[in-house]
């Protein structure tokens, strides 16, 4: 689209709901709603300054923004995420955009908003707990997914689309590979003992379909949809008394307990894939970042 014209931008969308036949109400909202994402992004620096250079990962940030920074409830958090459901699916029909970041971004459970952005040691420990204790055919498959996403931290999609030339197991230091769909750049991650070992114990049970190199199949031996993940956090949190829990939690775990451990928001932000340090700052609590220096404070951001 060239240059963003943000009032204009507001001004078409908000011509297209009214088409829509919309309530007047809900019209307002979500072109204020629009507004106020149009601002954050901004904010946080979009190359562009365009809300089409953002991704799922862009979206679910300012999620989180909303959540720990603005103290929004969760109906209105989820209001925000319809109306940028709406936003993208108007702008795709336009052709300013091929894709709809918000639209994987999952609606929030008003009553364990707090668990989808924190967990806690035991909370994790319940959880591996609970996938240990899983049907004995998918143990070491399901073991793995979780392991990747808490010592990888791995968005769903990036797990989904995981294959077997990205692992690299027999290395002195084992890792993996992240190829981005957004710009076709990767990242290497570092994996730890415990890691590695669920991948390799998961390989010698893994079965695919022939012609399939995704790293996780289902039953089937066919890739492994983003739903199908979804459904298996859902059916191990509720086992672990976590209900309410995501992939995205599982992320942000990741992303603490890294900077926990370097206090380096550079490392994280580039193991994370983000293009932005001020997105991985929605990763972090707030306590976590107490005494270091916030590099959007810097003119050398």
């Amino acid at each position: 689209m060239g240059v963003i014209d943000s009032k204009r931008l507001l001004e078409r969308f908000e011509a297209h709901l009214v088409e829509s036949a919309l309530a007047p109400a809900t019209v307002v909202n979500y072109v204020a709603d629009l507004r106020a994402f149009l601002r954050w992004s901004e904010e946080i620096g979009s190359a562009s300054g365009s809300p089409f250079d953002l991704d799922v990962e862009d979206v679910q940030a300012y999620c989180s923004f909303l959540q720990s920074t603005k103290n929004h409830a969760p109906a209105t958090v989820n209001r925000r995420i319809q109306a940028l459901r709406k936003f993208y699916t108007f702008a795709q029909g336009e052709g300013w955009t091929r894709t709809n970041p918000a639209e994987s971004v999952g609606l929030l459970s008003e009553s364990a908003s707090q668990r989808s952005r924190q967990l806690s040691a035991d909370d994790i420990a319940r959880l591996l707990e609970a996938v240990q204790r899983g049907r004995p055919r998918w143990v070491d498959r399901d073991r793995a997914v979780f392991q990747v996403f808490l010592g990888a931290g791995l968005k769903l999609g990036e797990l989904t689309d995981l294959r077997l030339s990205d692992l690299h197991l027999d290395h002195s230091q084992p890792f993996l590979e992240v190829r981005s769909a957004f710009d076709g750049s990767s990242r290497t991650i570092a994996l730890e003992d415990e890691v590695c070992e669920a991948l390799k114990s998961y390989l010698l049970t893994r079965r695919a379909a022939p012609g399939v190199d995704n790293v996780f199949v289902n039953r089937d031996g066919n890739p492994f949809s983003t739903r199908s993940v979804q459904r298996l956090l859902r059916h191990y949190a509720r086992k672990a008394g976590l209900e309410g829990l995501t992939t995205q939690a599982l992320r942000y775990a990741y992303a603490r307990r890294i900077y926990e451990r370097s206090g380096d928001l550079d490392t994280v932000t580039q193991l994370l894939g983000h293009r932005h340090a001020a997105t991985t700052m929605r990763y972090l609590r707030p306590s976590s970042t107490q005494g270091h220096r916030n590099p959007t404070d810097s003119s050398e951001s």
